[in-house]
């Protein structure tokens, strides 16, 4: 049986049944997920993608948050989408691309009040039978906000449940309170010499 350490779904991820983070947004694993995302490591996807399929919800579908059109192209390739592929490999599940990003505005760059109003997307292809259950991939999530304006145009149309799946989400704990290990899946800490 697979351990998962889902987050609560908050006003920030409304449209979310659920919320897995493998680890905190910290040390070794935020290095990781900035090595994909800005170093173009991309072979980090293969460590990233076997620690998030091993905490995975059950899923029928998985798809991804697209990046920017500026980003994917200044990198290259959509880190999403790479993490997407791999994980679906790993659970021997369909992967589609089911979501266009229409801004070109990282969240990145943008205050946290902009932060929280997210990016726009729109479905790209056809309807989602209203019975599959998706699995929304990101690489990092900080606010909620990007997770939950893809969740709500995936809802829209006709997914019958959305859980989003990232390697990393940002903590606002204090920096002296104690890491909360309970949040995260400890078998993956081996993975980062923990």
């Amino acid at each position: 049986m697979r351990r998962t350490a889902p987050f609560p779904t908050d006003a920030a991820t409304p449209h979310l049944d659920g919320l897995v983070a493998v680890w905190p947004h910290e040390g070794s694993a935020a290095d990781l997920v900035c090595e994909l995302k800005y170093g173009r490591a991309t072979t980090v996807v293969t460590e990233l993608a076997e620690a998030m399929a091993a905490v995975a919800p059950e899923a029928d579908l998985v798809t991804w948050v697209p990046a920017s059109p500026g980003r994917r192209r200044q990198r290259g390739f959509d880190q999403g989408e790479l993490l997407a592929r791999a994980i679906a490999r790993r659970l021997g599940l369909p992967v589609r691309r089911l979501l266009r990003r229409v801004d070109d505005s990282p969240q990145t760059g943008r205050a946290r009040e902009g932060r929280l109003s997210g990016p726009d997307f729109v479905a790209n292809g056809r309807r989602v039978r209203f019975s599959r259950r998706l699995l929304l991939v990101d690489d990092v999530c900080t606010t909620g906000a990007t997770l939950g304006s893809a969740a709500a145009v995936l809802r829209a149309r006709g997914a019958g449940s959305v859980h989003g799946l990232v390697a990393t989400r940002a903590t606002t704990r204090p920096r002296s309170a104690p890491r909360a290990a309970e949040v995260y899946d400890q078998s993956t800490a081996l993975l980062l010499g923990g």
